[in-house]
């Protein structure tokens, strides 16, 4: 950035407060958690031709976020949050028909599709009956036959999701998929384009180009898709996985938790509380080849929306919720903020943002697991040269992102 171009002081929509017993809790009084009544795409009668051409968006994208469908009854986070595990698969579907009504050009997916109590669904008040048609199967059977409720869970949600064919599915993938599959199980079934590295531990990064605007434009939309769970405990072999060798350092140092109780903050504060088995960090390959995307981005004059399943910025979620290297992410994204536009995350249920001091947006989207009946929870983005609409659906919220810090001498320029 321009040593004398500032933008505004970071917005902040999400309050973090925390009581006696270190449970995080949202501030929902929030200002940006009021639903804005966003106009519609096209202007009134009496607007110019120019003005109704720049009110249509350039690309518009469908967004999901922890979907987590299991085929049991509703029930409750760890931290009593209520949880809709059968109707978050009829949200996924009526999201699916509402992106295919709109003529999306692709669908963001952050991850979380299926929900970690499948690996054990009789022990929630479910049975394997209850997930694919036909007669009542053991888990141990389905295992036998090289199957699980997990396989079945995910296939049933991109079932749902199929009603959706005019583009490409992005897929992140988190801790929930990892509790049920292994990588190279969701790289088949997510078409996820999975990275064998020199250590041998799979790693699914990757990207996708938007550039057939919907209408005259020059402007293409990179998406950068990062692998959260890059370094981490789950899924890596704890005698030859580098990786996991390197998390199991990670959390030995900096949680007295671990590893009696791996997925425990309790008496970490702030930040620290990150150190957690549930989450996981990106790894210097992965780095690597986001600085070289966005240069590539850069060269290309490409815009840039990064999606990951655990957010990046600290301001945007709650402490538990991040990426354990997130500040090392986070130099390279404001080293190119010319480029960046957005970061998009999952994980941590409730929704959040924040703009920091390089420009760029970091937006949480809430869960669709989360919202009762009759509430489907989603979002459809439109990109246009100068902002970034999000239209929430149920408790997802719509919100306006001006990007003037592209247009702002930066990034190479600092």
């Amino acid at each position: 950035m321009a040593k004398d171009q500032k933008f505004p002081p970071a917005r902040r929509t999400s309050s973090i407060a925390y009581d006696n017993g270190c449970q995080e809790k949202y501030n929902r009084v929030d200002l940006w958690r009021k639903r804005r009544n966003l106009p519609p795409t096209a202007l009134s009668s009496s607007s110019s031709s120019r003005e109704e051409e720049e009110a249509k968006p350039i690309y518009t994208v469908g967004v999901l976020a922890d979907i987590q469908y299991a085929p049991i009854p509703d029930g409750h986070s760890y931290a009593g949050n209520p949880r809709y595990y059968r109707h978050a698969k009829e949200a996924a579907k009526h999201a699916a028909e509402h992106f295919q009504e709109e003529g999306v050009q692709c669908v963001l997916n952050l991850g979380d599709i299926i929900d970690g109590k499948c690996s054990d669904v009789e022990r929630w008040g479910g049975s394997v009956a209850s997930s694919a048609e036909g007669d009542e199967t053991s888990e141990e059977e389905m295992k036998m036959n090289g199957s699980s409720v997990g396989h079945e869970a995910i296939d049933d949600v991109l079932e749902a999701l199929s009603a959706y064919n005019l583009g490409q599915i992005l897929h992140t993938y988190g801790n929930h998929e990892l509790y049920n599959l292994s990588r190279e199980e969701l790289g088949r079934k997510l078409s996820i384009p999975f990275t064998l590295e020199p250590t041998n531990d799979l790693v699914g990064y990757y990207d996708h180009l938007l550039h057939e605007p919907q209408h005259s434009s020059s402007l293409k939309v990179r998406f950068l898709v990062l692998d959260s769970y890059d370094v981490c405990l789950l899924d890596r072999c704890a005698e030859s996985s580098h990786k996991r060798q390197a998390a199991h350092k990670i959390l030995a140092a900096n949680n007295h938790n671990y590893p009696e109780e791996e997925n425990s903050p309790e008496g970490l504060e702030g930040t620290q509380r990150r150190f957690v088995g549930f989450n996981g960090g990106v790894d210097e390959p992965q780095m690597e080849w986001l600085k070289n995307s966005l240069q590539t981005a850069r060269e290309n004059d490409e815009r840039v929306i990064i999606c990951s399943h655990q957010p990046l910025h600290p301001d945007s979620t709650w402490p538990t919720c991040l990426v354990w290297n997130y500040e090392e992410v986070l130099t390279i994204l404001r080293s190119f903020n010319d480029v960046v536009a957005a970061s998009f995350s999952g994980h941590a249920h409730k929704g959040g943002y924040v703009r920091d001091e390089s420009g760029i947006h970091f937006r949480v989207f809430p869960a669709v697991l989360e919202s009762p009946h009759p509430v489907k929870t989603y979002a459809l983005l439109d990109v246009h040269e100068s902002r970034l609409i999000v239209r929430g659906m149920g408790d997802c919220i719509s919100d306006v992102y001006d990007l003037d810090h592209l247009t702002a001498e930066s990034g190479a320029d600092a």
